[in-house]
């Protein structure tokens, strides 16, 4: 790895440890069951419960329902969602690749749990300049909030294309939002004209009084703090589109649910006629093209 990638891995080393210890804080919106709720029934139409079940819903769809061979996953993490389709007989191997140490020997920790060892391998790196990196290998690239950290999108969905084999599905599950969460003039205004109508208690936690208004985050800052977060990712949708014949690209949303409601959201309850509202909301917002997730699917022809 070069002096850039072993930085990122430091920091997602450190991301890893923090997880650990902010269990069971519901700060962030994948922490909510109820907005996972509402994001697969923005991918397949179906409330469904779990991460990523109206996604897969649609990929299990299309390929009917046979067992995958052999799929990727760069930036894989702890590589329990790529577990999760090897349980559920989607997938059969999985090859995965992740820049964290950390998290690399917590994913062996709990495929060994799992009794799943055989079935997912893990390497420490970067896949593009691996020996695995070969042109019509695989059945399945699995980019699950990950390509988003690819420095160039256009050429990491180009690569996707080319070690997929003829038929093999391109999955992207990700944050499709502005380039170094710099967002736009009329995002912060849906964000903070919401935030200025909650009421004063939302934005307490214990002692710690929350900003009331969302503001980008300094871009010097952010690149020193994660070199690789949303580097370039606002230019995964059009390049989809350019490299991929004929993608399914759903809009999920996130302006509020997002960015609206980061570290707030512990104040709001599940189901609640809040939040609920919110997230109509949202949707609404992703439908005038304000969308800061989206699922896309894609097949190689």
């Amino acid at each position: 790895m070069d002096s850039k990638e072993i930085e990122i891995g430091r920091y997602w080393d450190k991301q890893q440890k923090e997880k650990v210890q902010k269990a069971g804080c519901r700060l962030r919106w994948w922490d909510s069951p109820h907005i996972i709720r509402h994001y697969n029934y923005r991918a397949c139409g179906k409330y469904l419960d779990g991460w990523n079940a109206g996604p897969l819903q649609i990929l299990n769809c299309i390929k009917n329902d046979a067992c995958l061979q052999s799929a990727i996953s760069i930036g894989c993490g702890t590589g329990t969602k790529e577990m999760m389709l090897i349980e559920q007989g989607i997938v059969k191997k999985f090859i995965c690749y992740e820049l964290s140490g950390q998290r690399i020997i917590e994913g062996k920790r709990i495929a060994a749990e799992k009794g799943i060892s055989d079935a997912i391998e893990f390497h420490l790196g970067n896949f593009f300049s691996s020996d695995d990196n070969l042109a019509g290998k695989y059945d399945l690239i699995f980019w699950d909030n990950s390509i988003h950290h690819m420095l160039d999108t256009r050429s990491a969905v180009r690569r996707s294309k080319e070690i997929l084999k003829d038929g093999g599905f391109f999955f992207c599950n990700d944050f499709v939002g502005a380039n170094r969460f710099q967002w736009t003039e009329l995002e912060l205004a849906i964000i903070n004209g919401i935030r200025l109508q909650l009421p004063e208690d939302i934005f307490q936690s214990g002692n710690k009084k929350l900003k009331r208004f969302v503001q980008r985050p300094d871009l010097d800052k952010m690149m020193q703090t994660d070199y690789s977060e949303a580097a370039d990712s606002e230019n995964i949708i059009p390049s989809v589109q350019d490299v991929f014949q004929d993608p399914l690209i759903r809009n999920i949303g996130g302006v509020i649910f997002h960015t609206c409601l980061n570290d707030i959201l512990q104040n709001i309850p599940e189901n609640s006629i809040l939040l609920n509202h919110l997230l109509s909301l949202d949707a609404e917002a992703a439908d005038h093209g304000f969308s800061q997730y989206a699922f896309v699917l894609a097949q190689k022809k």
